[in-house]
């Protein structure tokens, strides 16, 4: 380690204007930081640790520096981007810096560090967000990415299908759990019996105690395998709600998973924010619980969840509210007087739904239903539609609601709205039918669902005529990249000097990523999960389909440390981005990130317009 000595301040204070831990502090603080700074020059492959390193905040001139937590490398640190020693959550996170690439450092000595943070105690979030370390208030949700392995209980309680309830009943009793895992003779799990099956199916049903545990176990229950994080067993949980999860490999039980077992202790849990929602008896009740939600969805920002990970779990809020308002609203009208499938379009059914989401939803009603019983489902869709509204989810503008009768209407119906969409592809039609491609069935008869979406894919897949229209359509967002790589913004209104992020950013990628898993007839909804399926099965070059993939978590990361921002400054949420307020190595990324689905929109204008003429 070399000391240069003092740089010039104009030089120092000009850098400090574009990096963003100091961006936005007072000017004359600016000029004060300056004057405490020291450079210092760090070869590879130094180890950053407060023995051999004096603490302070540490801010990169040039060169590379990789944080690692736990073991994995977490985030590799470019020019602009800024860390301290001691490392944030060192304690818990086992964090470590090193030098990939020959740094030279702008360092901030730890008295005036230490006062800057007192001063503005903000730097603490930011800080943690420029290193991806999770900061002290935000440890518990790394937990939600660390495997089952690690957090699963082997002290399994088994049972042979043939044994009486009573002996299950009794080992459940001596062991204090409350499940039993059925097993086979030759070892493999078969089933799960557990104290709400005993109470429903054996004592509700008079049964006998005598009874096999196999007449009253849940046959082939769902499991996950150790590999999975707790990410994965929250959601699937949450979803299905269950709250014993089996963890097995090769058809074998390893361990078993409960609700209970990590977070329902917890007010910030999703699971149980999620199973709270489902016990509300009214409306005002929902909307009330739903109240805590931006404060949730800042904590899981300010944790480090992956964007990817953050869509889901608000969309996992979104479906339970969902759910419960028409299991409220079948309370009201009484059973339905058929099968029918509730569906979700756009962001909900691609699990990529954030804050301010407006409400994209329909209803597939069995073409058994007789028309006399049709008011049933209209009312039904006219009450969940007005009471997502009430709870935040907003009218659709383009009235694309199962509230709507066009979007409220039997299978045979939809599928012949569908073939009119794909024989005559008028640029409104195109338009239109976009968003129902992106469909999927969260309550009901699923099997509904999915036949509307396997009539879309097939007549899709065919339809290159089609396919031309509605790429067309997706050429119509462009990314806000103008000459010179300058950022296009709005030039007069209330978003002044702003783009609309979702509109010109995350809807180019979901709009391209979606025309080419059409057209390979894919059924993956997720955009993420579709560029997987497209590089799986070699629709798309492995390295086009991974560069897309970054590009698109560039920009959702920033899209929702955005919104997280808008929430903590008690702003209502919006998707426009002023790109002067962004670090300059953010606007690095984001222009790289434009430019990525600049170029995918140039192969989608190559590859399908000619079907055209």
């Amino acid at each position: 380690m070399t000391t240069i000595g003092n740089p010039e301040l104009d030089v120092v204070r000009d850098f400090l204007d574009h990096c963003l831990i100091f961006e936005g502090l007072p000017g004359q603080t600016r000029d004060d930081v300056a004057r405490h700074m020291a450079v210092r020059y760090f070869p590879a492959p130094h180890r950053f640790d407060i023995e051999t390193t004096p603490p302070g905040i540490y801010t990169l001139r040039s060169g590379l520096v990789d944080i690692f937590v736990d073991g994995q490398l977490c985030q590799r640190l470019d020019a602009g981007d800024s860390f301290t020693l001691p490392l944030l959550g060192k304690e818990r996170n086992q964090c470590l810096a090193k030098v990939a690439e020959d740094c030279l450092i702008y360092l901030l000595p730890e008295d005036a560090s230490l006062a800057l943070r007192r001063q503005f105690p903000q730097l603490e979030g930011l800080l943690a967000l420029e290193a991806k370390v999770p900061a002290s208030n935000a440890d518990g949700l790394h937990l939600l990415l660390q495997p089952l392995q690690r957090w699963m209980s082997r002290d399994l309680v088994t049972v042979a299908p043939e044994q009486r309830v009573a002996d299950a009943a009794r080992l459940m009793t001596e062991r204090r759990v409350s499940s039993a895992l059925v097993v086979s003779a030759s070892e493999k799990l078969v089933g799960i019996v557990t104290d709400r099956d005993i109470r429903s199916r054996l004592v509700a049903e008079g049964g006998s105690s005598d009874q096999s545990v196999q007449s009253i176990m849940t046959p082939a229950p769902l499991t996950l395998t150790p590999e999975h994080t707790l990410f994965d067993a929250t959601l699937l949980m949450s979803q299905r709600g269950i709250h014993h999860l089996p963890i097995a490999h090769q058809g074998k039980a390893l361990g078993m998973i409960t609700a209970s077992d990590v977070f329902l202790a917890r007010e910030e849990d999703p699971v149980f924010f999620v199973q709270h929602l489902g016990r509300q008896q009214d409306v005002s009740g929902l909307r009330q619980m739903l109240g805590g939600l931006p404060r949730l969805f800042v904590h899981w920002v300010r944790g480090g969840l992956p964007a990817e990970h953050i869509g889901r779990l608000s969309n996992m809020v979104s479906e339970a509210t969902t759910r419960r308002l028409i299991e409220l609203g079948i309370e009201r009208l009484g059973p339905p007087p058929g099968a029918f499938c509730w569906l979700s379009f756009g962001s909900q059914a691609r699990g990529e739904q954030l804050l301010g989401g407006d409400q994209d939803n329909g209803l597939v009603i069995d073409d058994a239903v007789a028309e006399t019983d049709l008011p049933w489902f209209a009312s039904l869709a006219q009450w969940v539609c007005e009471g997502l509204d009430a709870c935040g989810y907003v009218f659709c503008p383009g009235e694309v609601m199962a509230s709507n009768p066009q979007w409220c209407q039997r299978l045979s119906q939809w599928q012949a709205t569908v073939d009119q969409w794909m024989t005559t592809p008028t640029p409104a039609a195109v338009m239109r039918v976009s968003i129902f491609f992106d469909l999927r069935g969260i309550w009901g008869d699923t099997s509904l669902s999915r036949a509307v979406q396997h009539h879309m894919l097939t007549h899709a897949k065919s339809n290159s005529i089609f396919q031309a229209a509605l790429a067309r359509n997706v050429l119509e967002s462009s990314p806000p990249l103008g000459l010179l790589r300058r950022f296009v913004v709005e030039r007069n209104g209330e978003h002044r000097d702003q783009f609309n992020l979702k509109k010109r950013g995350v809807l180019p990628f979901v709009e391209v990523v979606r025309l080419r898993a059409l057209s390979a007839g894919l059924t993956a909804l997720g955009t993420l999960d579709r560029l997987a399926a497209l590089k799986a099965f070699g629709h798309m070059h492995p390295a086009d389909a991974d560069g897309l993939a970054e590009a698109y978590r560039v920009i959702s990361r920033l899209r929702i440390e955005l919104q997280a921002d808008q929430v903590s400054g008690g702003e209502n949420v919006h998707n426009y981005c002023d790109p002067s307020r962004l670090s300059r190595l953010s606007r690095h990324n984001l222009r790289g990130a434009f430019g990525v689905i600049h170029d995918a929109q140039a192969s989608v204008r190559l590859h399908y317009l000619q079907g055209l003429a």
